[in-house]
């Protein structure tokens, strides 16, 4: 958790980089995201905040919202909790008109196909990790296990591609690694052993 000069809260999730330039004479404050963030920004009628992804641009009217972009995903998620925020175009990815979130709002960019979807969605889901607790509903053990790898630091290697399709909910708060890997061989079909400080993880009944 950090505070930023304009009093603005920010909570960066592991795997993360915020830069920011302090500038009290500018009429925008300006954030450049790499990984994953939460925001409660001070609302300031005569400075805009804008967060910069390396896709899109964040503008932001004083709200609480959640920011995905983490350079090896192949999606950037904006969740918005609360207020105003607006996505706009930058260099590397145009969209015809900006998009307007309201409260509840989550816009999805599939760098793959280019494209962004807007859905409605339960925001808790998506900023229940800066109170170091993770919900996850229908997650891909592919999916689960980048996101355990960024959450404790640890190598993760699955033997059997066939299992990253295999589907979990649950919800990681106080767990170790080795609470976590051990409730998911419980609930999985999957085997999990630890070898030169790195997880493998196969398919049970798989040699």
């Amino acid at each position: 958790q950090m505070v930023l000069p304009d009093n603005t809260v920010v909570f960066l999730n592991a795997g993360s980089e915020l830069k920011y330039a302090i500038n009290n004479n500018s009429d925008e404050r300006e954030v450049y995201l790499t990984g994953e963030a939460w925001f409660d920004v001070e609302k300031n009628e005569n400075q805009k905040f804008i967060v910069h992804t390396p896709y899109y641009d964040v503008n932001v009217f004083g709200t609480e919202f959640n920011v995905k972009a983490y350079p090896e995903d192949n999606t950037v998620t904006t969740t918005l909790e609360e207020g105003s925020i607006q996505i706009s175009s930058t260099e590397k990815f145009k969209i015809q008109n900006n998009q307007i979130l309201k409260p509840g709002e989550q816009l999805i960019y599939n760098k793959q196909a280019n494209s962004i979807e807007l859905k409605k969605v339960s925001t808790r889901l998506y900023s229940s990790w800066k109170e170091n607790k993770l919900i996850f509903v229908n997650m891909s053990l592919g999916e689960l296990v980048v996101l355990l790898e960024r959450k404790y630091g640890v190598e993760i290697e699955v033997k059997d591609k066939s299992i990253l399709d295999f589907h979990y909910d649950g919800t990681i708060k106080n767990e170790t690694i080795i609470e976590m890997l051990s409730i998911l061989q419980h609930t999985l079909q999957i085997h999990y052993k630890i070898e030169n400080q790195k997880v493998i993880i196969t398919k049970t009944n798989s040699n």
